[in-house]
């Protein structure tokens, strides 16, 4: 029997294994693969000691088992397009994805959902890879608990007066030092309904995002909603700072079109054109704030 803590992708393997008939060794650390190893269910090849084939005892062992869980699991992550979790989960894991899919618990909050369903709540953050594969097998934009966060913004103001406001799409940046005269604002990624109960800023204000498709139209809802005299930050090396979009770990914001270049001014547009065109993104946290950057913005 397949131990139910297996990673999904050691399955995987042993599938394109069983198909192919003999693969590279891969994933020699794991208990699974060491387990097999062991008791000669899969070996090295006789032509080479750095591929795995399989034997008929696994064959007499796991086919019949092993096939129709990857099939399972398989087309449930094709069909919710959660790609992204195979090399990070376990079979069970998926088990409790296909359950959380037929209950469909829309009213509890993540740490219900995870406390219910995986018996632990260690995966708190509600834009964890997890959690957004919860969101999309549900259908859901939020958490029921979201909801309250856009009640309120994170403020980290500056160590003197504040002059220039900058608001963030990430909220690592209220976690870096304390800016001289710069307050950094975060509302809450996609989630910006707060910002309609917020004066009209005092100060200039800019906005420092992930340059990739959600973080454009982001960056346009707010400026035509609530802040008509938003900016975004330039950075001044940007064609140095892109980076090809699917090259780019645990990133999902696709190109899907460029209706957002119809909104944005002439050095907005020529980076937003430039990636477009190249498939890639640029991200926040690579955007520095150098005194090159800050004054290339006028904040000075």
């Amino acid at each position: 029997m397949i131990p139910a803590d297996t990673p999904y992708k050691i399955i995987k393997y042993l599938v394109k294994l069983s198909k192919e008939g003999a693969l590279t060794k891969n994933h020699l650390s794991d208990k699974f693969i060491i387990y097999l190893t062991d008791r000669k269910f899969i070996i090295e090849t006789t032509n080479s000691k750095n591929k795995f084939t399989i034997t008929e005892s696994f064959k007499k062992k796991y086919s019949n088992e092993i096939y129709p869980i990857f099939q399972k699991c398989n087309s449930f992550i094709k069909k919710h397009q959660i790609e992204n979790l195979e090399n990070y989960y376990s079979v069970d894991d998926m088990e409790k994805l296909i359950l959380i899919n037929i209950e469909k618990p829309t009213k509890l909050s993540l740490q219900e959902i995870l406390s219910k369903y995986f018996k632990s709540s260690k995966h708190t953050r509600t834009n964890s890879n997890l959690a957004n594969a919860i969101k999309t097998i549900l259908k859901i934009d939020e958490f029921v608990e979201d909801k309250k966060d856009q009640q309120f913004i994170s403020v980290l103001y500056p160590k003197n007066k504040t002059r220039f406001i900058i608001l963030c799409e990430n909220i690592n940046r209220l976690r870096a030092k304390r800016h001289t005269f710069i307050e950094f604002w975060y509302a809450g990624g996609k989630n910006t309904k707060q910002l309609q109960f917020i004066p009209k800023p005092k100060h200039p204000i800019f906005y420092l995002f992930d340059w990739d498709f959600d973080g454009l139209n982001i960056y346009i809802h707010i400026k035509q909603n609530y802040f008509q005299t938003l900016t975004a930050f330039i950075p001044t090396n940007f064609q140095s700072l892109m980076e090809k979009r699917e090259e780019v770990k645990h990133h999902h914001s696709k190109w899907k079109n460029n209706n957002a270049l119809l909104q944005l001014n002439e050095i907005e547009k020529t980076i937003a054109t430039l990636l477009i065109q190249t498939d890639c993104i640029i991200e926040e946290q690579k955007i520095l704030l150098t005194t090159e950057n800050l004054n290339n913005n006028s904040i000075k």
